[in-house]
């Protein structure tokens, strides 16, 4: 019996779908879902603390609070660097740590051109008059069409819960501080320190994702030694929604091991 901690800048969407398959009823599981600080329902202070070791300070004290153990945390794009960094500050004090296995999906792991979407946040005035003149649906329409590789599976229910959130109140300044900071300091040292992940892995990638490239993910796998790469053919940046039955069949194999 494990818990596992689905961590997400879309938390939302992830929830929603893994909540239609059996994860936890066949398996003993307890899902806990948690929205990043500037994302979803969390807050969104204004206090200049969105980096990813902020991130994952947060995430690893909320566990260690409710006293998690067996954890297998998970984590999707934004919040697969969080889980990295997560995982990576568990270990610090060069103790077994609470974290027992990652599944990464599509996650920010090493240095690579931005996304324009992030870029645009990372440039004052540009990031002020997108965050606040264009219409959130169209904003939300305009990321998915780029991240789904199949736009049939792009709804407008879809697009309108996306947007929803970007409209949330706090979420200009979460949204460009998280863009701001999202390259960490010396991202090199992240890089070796990847190659010190040492529980079972697993990562997740749509083959065709515009946004994080395949090759980052064949990276990652080569990095971590214990580590199982599936790959979602015609599939772009979130597997979990553009493909979820292929998405949660690789995470219940992994979890039957």
């Amino acid at each position: 019996m494990g818990t596992h901690y689905c961590i997400s800048a879309w938390l939302w969407s992830f929830c929603r779908n893994l909540a239609r398959y059996p994860i936890t009823a066949s398996k003993g599981n307890t899902l806990i879902f948690l929205d990043l600080k500037g994302f979803g329902l969390s807050l969104k202070p204004d206090d200049g603390k969105y980096s990813l070791e902020d991130q994952a300070e947060i995430v690893l004290a909320f566990l260690k609070t409710h006293n998690f153990h067996d954890i297998t945390l998970v984590g999707h794009s934004y919040g697969g660097a969080v889980s990295v960094f997560t995982y990576l500050r568990d270990r610090s004090g060069h103790t077994r740590g609470i974290i027992r296995r990652l599944i990464l999906i599509d996650a920010a792991a090493y240095v690579q051109v931005l996304p324009f979407f992030i870029d645009v946040l990372r440039k004052p005035i540009i990031n002020w008059v997108v965050m606040n003149l264009v219409p959130t649906h169209l904003m939300a329409s305009f990321i998915l069409h780029y991240l789904f590789y199949d736009d049939n599976k792009l709804s407008e229910e879809r697009i309108t819960r996306y947007a929803e959130y970007f409209s949330q109140p706090g979420s200009y300044n979460s949204f460009v501080e998280c863009a701001k900071q999202i390259v960490p300091a010396h991202p090199d040292s992240i890089s070796s320190l990847i190659k010190t992940i040492a529980v079972p892995t697993l990562i997740i990638w749509g083959a065709n994702d515009p946004a994080i490239p395949l090759e980052h993910g064949q990276r990652l796998h080569q990095d971590i030694q214990n580590s199982k790469l599936v790959i979602i053919s015609n599939c772009g940046h979130i597997p979990h929604e553009e493909s979820p039955e292929e998405t949660v069949n690789a995470i219940l194999n992994f979890l039957e091991q």
